[in-house]
């Protein structure tokens, strides 16, 4: 991950700068593939998917169903390469990209802002009470890096925290504070107020996932330290910590009497809010690197993306349905009739009954300077039948029923 981040940043130099807004790329960018067929119609779609997997518990679930048969209705490439999972309010899609925060509207993806976060914006942001957070990393000496809160209508920087330290976990915000996980080199968790004050800050591990907050606990997946820890929302203390066997790169969720935490053997277990007790485990076949997703509607069944598919698990932890996917698929997402994750250049929609697929939308490749970009990289979201999604390659789609 690093080395290939410090590749393009080395690449990314040379790149002539992507006309803002453009619909095929920008000058300088050449097309390798047929791109998929872009109407150009507006879409109609006002909900909100304020943050990283939905909510502060990362429980990756949308009350909404997701489009039967989908296509393109507007594309735009407000950005180089290297998109987050976009969020949504307010009718606006907000999606960090390599160094930028960009502002687009939901109805025709026509750029409002964009803010220049500093080295690498490239988790999710998110977006809390009329002010959007991203965090930034590899930031260097001289570029700003940390947390940055942006004002959600005008694009101004209101201020920046932790400026000390990259930070690689989308923040996760709630009406008490910002939270935010670890990164690069970087063993620090902190809290943040939402005047930009910096709460508590502890060490916990190098790449600390961005945590699930709930019932005054911040809940973290540790990173490298190999670990599930509770901390108390107000002091950053610890409730209670629990060892797993390998490292935990993907952030916890927490759902009703559940926290939901993955390893990268591929071990998925629940553990016990208040104790940290496990309740149970199970292993799927292949690594998790990604959150996973629970559906308390749905009796709590829990849908994990591994290396080369997607496991749906019962709430007792058995094999409900297993399908193969090519690559690492995205941090899963269910609406309310589909399940939603990105794999290789494609969206794919899985049936929740059974995970058969119902379809797929393939995004473009982009070549810029000999450089191929490709591949969605954030997970696709679903805000009133519309599919909203961005890829490396700088790309923003929206999809609907035409």
């Amino acid at each position: 991950m690093v080395s290939r981040r410090r590749a393009l940043v080395l690449l990314g130099s040379a790149l002539p700068a992507a006309l803002t807004g453009c619909l095929f790329g920008g000058s300088g960018s050449d097309t390798s593939d047929s791109p998929p067929t872009v109407s150009n119609r507006p879409v109609d779609a006002t909900g909100s998917i304020p943050q990283y997997q939905v909510d502060a518990a990362n429980a990756g679930r949308l009350a909404g169903s997701a489009p039967s048969d989908p296509s393109v209705a507007w594309r735009r490439t407000p950005a180089r390469y290297d998109a987050a999972q976009p969020v949504i309010d307010d009718g606006t899609a907000y999606v960090a990209f390599d160094g930028d925060l960009v502002n687009l509207a939901l109805a025709d993806g026509d750029t409002r802002w964009t803010v220049d976060a500093g080295h690498a914006s490239e988790s999710a942001p998110a977006v809390h009470d009329g002010v959007v957070y991203a965090t930034v990393w590899n930031g260097g000496d001289s570029v700003p890096r940390g947390l940055i809160a942006v004002d959600a209508d005008t694009g101004d920087v209101r201020w920046r925290a932790l400026t000390d330290n990259d930070v690689n976990a989308a923040p996760t915000p709630t009406d008490d504070a910002v939270f935010v996980g670890g990164g690069y080199e970087n063993e620090e968790v902190a809290a943040v107020n939402h005047d930009g004050t910096v709460r508590w800050r502890r060490t916990l591990g190098e790449y600390a996932a961005a945590p699930a907050v709930a019932d005054g606990r911040a809940i973290y997946a540790t990173g490298e330290s190999a670990s599930v820890v509770a901390c108390d929302t107000d002091t950053g203390e610890t409730v209670w910590e629990r060892s797993v066997d390998d490292r935990t790169l993907a952030a916890p969720t927490v759902v009703e009497d559940r926290v939901i935490v993955a390893d990268a053997t591929g071990t998925v277990r629940a553990l016990d809010p208040a104790t940290g007790d496990v309740q149970w485990d199970a292993t799927v076949d292949g690594r998790v690197r990604h959150s996973v997703a629970v559906d308390a509607a749905d009796a709590g069944d829990v849908a994990v993306a591994h290396d080369g598919g997607v496991t749906a698990l019962t709430p007792a932890g058995d094999e409900r349905w297993s399908t193969a996917l090519d690559g690492t698929p995205t941090a899963p997402v269910l609406t309310a009739d589909a399940l939603l994750v990105g794999a290789g250049r494609d969206v794919v929609a899985l049936a929740r009954d059974g995970g058969s697929e119902r379809w797929r939308v393939t995004t473009r490749e982009r070549t810029d300077t000999d450089v191929v970009l490709q591949g969605v990289t954030g997970s696709p979201v679903a805000v009133d039948g519309a599919v909203i999604v961005a890829t490396q390659a700088g790309d923003v789609y929206a999809l609907d029923d035409a």
